[in-house]
């Protein structure tokens, strides 16, 4: 399914945003102070795991317990979800709070990655604890800070969701890189390429899986991965 960002607060009755006990899918607390619409919010880990699993489309909301932001980036290891550096769409970005991963010193910061922007800027949506607002947006320049005294561990990543970057430029036989990877990825979640060909390595066997690719999908057959192709890549 293609991505689809959030810019605007959850609507009303969305179950993704609303605990179990009030009728919805979230295992989460009740948010400070309680929205009266979406009762998880205002609260990062509410938001964050809400939407993280509004754009699996799983209303199961097993993949984290509620605990608190800095612990997700552990958690998410342990349920078996990749996580890394690198931002992707639909990922959230989790940071830790004080030295340690105890609440003592605080409880950490937790975002969902919306837009990726060609300079390598993110659109991030959140919500916070006692926060002004129960919905908001925000522009991060790597290295993705957040506040004074908070850390950045990492990204979770979407089960499924493409590990590397996405192209910028138009790939073409010959290059090498992680955006290669990228296409080559999809290419093999597509049926084109065995997942052991993703190598960053635009060769002659990439070059004919592309084409392939292309021609079933009534693209210019022109085997040079740009915009239009990427698109349908992703849709896929």
């Amino acid at each position: 399914m293609p991505f689809k960002s959030r810019t605007t607060r959850p609507e009303a009755g969305n179950k993704y945003y609303i605990r179990k006990s009030s009728g919805g899918y979230s295992p989460a607390i009740k948010g400070s102070p309680t929205d009266k619409d979406c009762d998880v919010l205002h609260n990062c880990v509410g938001y964050a795991i809400g939407r993280f699993h509004e754009i699996a489309q799983r209303p199961q909301m097993d993949l984290f317990d509620p605990v608190n932001a800095e612990n997700i980036f552990a958690n998410a290891q342990k349920h078996g979800l990749k996580t890394g550096s690198t931002p992707q769409l639909g990922a959230l970005i989790v940071w830790q709070k004080g030295a340690t991963l105890s609440p003592s010193d605080g409880a950490g910061h937790v975002a969902v990655v919306e837009r990726i922007d060609p300079n390598g800027d993110i659109l991030t949506s959140e919500s916070g604890y006692n926060a002004k607002n129960a919905f908001w947006t925000t522009v991060r320049r790597a290295p993705f800070a957040y506040k004074d005294g908070y850390k950045l561990l990492g990204f979770v990543y979407q089960p499924n969701a493409n590990p590397y970057r996405e192209p910028t430029r138009a790939l073409k036989e010959g290059m090498v890189g992680d955006d290669v990877k990228w296409m080559q990825w999809e290419l093999a979640e597509s049926g084109y390429l065995r997942e052991s060909e993703i190598d960053g390595s635009f060769g002659l066997i990439t070059l004919g899986a592309l084409l392939a690719f292309q021609f079933k999908h009534a693209l210019e057959v022109d085997g040079s991965c740009g915009t239009k192709t990427r698109n349908v890549l992703k849709g896929e």
